[in-house]
């Protein structure tokens, strides 16, 4: 059976392209969200909206406050009662040839709807490699999810096929940063570290949900969370670790591999008892907020 059509909107209007000069196609002049969406019901929603609206203002896009309400009429318009993945592309318009972007933008928004069952968020252990190319250091976009992904686009590109699973990436100075398209954690002891992105990668909603660490599994197990300068030494003395981000939720990690696919290390009782609580907590969110 063929896989249901997208679903895209441009500034509101049913569209599969935008103009040349749009600078969000020329520069990657942009930012973007990618969303959940459960039987129309959007998951997380206000934490993918505040982001967003901070992303744009790091950039210097002007956008108006209601956008996220825009946004979720459109959403529901795309999607109604259908499950899938909900794209909103924010560029900062068209605009002449040449990289100083125009005084008085007219900022481009995207919407798009791929229907059908999102990405699995089944928590059974996943594998993990470590990826040859690394983060480019720029202070002035860490944490946001910008439409420059050429990192990841190249580190996903070392190898084929679905497995592993997903690739690490380290900055210039081997600390670790970011998967292709995730978040990391890491328990040791009673400490969740993840690293700390004051210098290049996206912050994730998820990654924000466990760092205010408000999910009852903290309270439980009594854990504490906190941002690190990591390298792979840290994950390879961890207890146990994982992967988060807005439509997987969480990825306990089974195994690691190196560059050239050579074993670094393995954790037999994947998921451990903090990612299966985390996971719980996780999906009891997804039919609340």
């Amino acid at each position: 059976m063929a896989a249901e059509a997208s679903r895209s909107l441009i500034d509101g209007v049913p569209g599969e392209s935008v103009p040349v000069m749009d600078r969000g196609f020329s520069y990657g002049d942009g930012v973007f969200r990618t969303v959940r969406v459960d039987a129309g019901h959007p998951w997380l929603w206000s934490d993918h909206m505040n982001t967003l609206l901070r992303d744009c203002s790091r950039m210097g896009i002007p956008v108006d406050d209601g956008l996220p309400t825009t946004l979720r009429a459109e959403l529901e318009t795309l999607a109604g009662a259908a499950s899938g993945v909900f794209k909103v592309v924010v560029t900062r318009g068209s605009g002449p040839r040449g990289d100083r972007p125009p005084t008085a933008p007219s900022p481009r928004r995207v919407t798009l709807f791929q229907p059908g069952d999102p990405t699995s968020s089944e928590a059974f252990p996943r594998s993990v490699r470590l990826c040859k190319v690394r983060m480019p250091s720029l202070p002035e976009l860490a944490g946001v999810k910008h439409l420059n992904r050429l990192p990841q686009v190249l580190a996903r590109a070392e190898w084929t096929g679905p497995l592993p699973h997903e690739g690490l990436l380290r900055d210039a100075d081997d600390a670790l940063i970011c998967g292709t398209m995730s978040n990391v954690f890491i328990r040791i002891d009673q400490r969740l570290l993840t690293p700390r992105l004051d210098r290049c990668g996206v912050a994730g909603v998820v990654r924000g949900r466990l760092l205010d660490a408000s999910l009852p599994t903290f309270a439980r197990m009594g854990l504490e969370v906190s941002e690190a300068r990591l390298g792979v030494t840290d994950l390879l003395a961890a207890d146990e670790a994982w992967l988060t981000n807005a439509v997987i939720t969480l990825w306990p990690i089974a195994s690691l591999v190196d560059e050239d696919g050579r074993p670094l290390a393995s954790w037999a009782d994947a998921p451990g008892p903090a990612a299966r609580s985390l996971f719980a907590d996780l999906q009891a969110l997804r039919e609340t907020g």
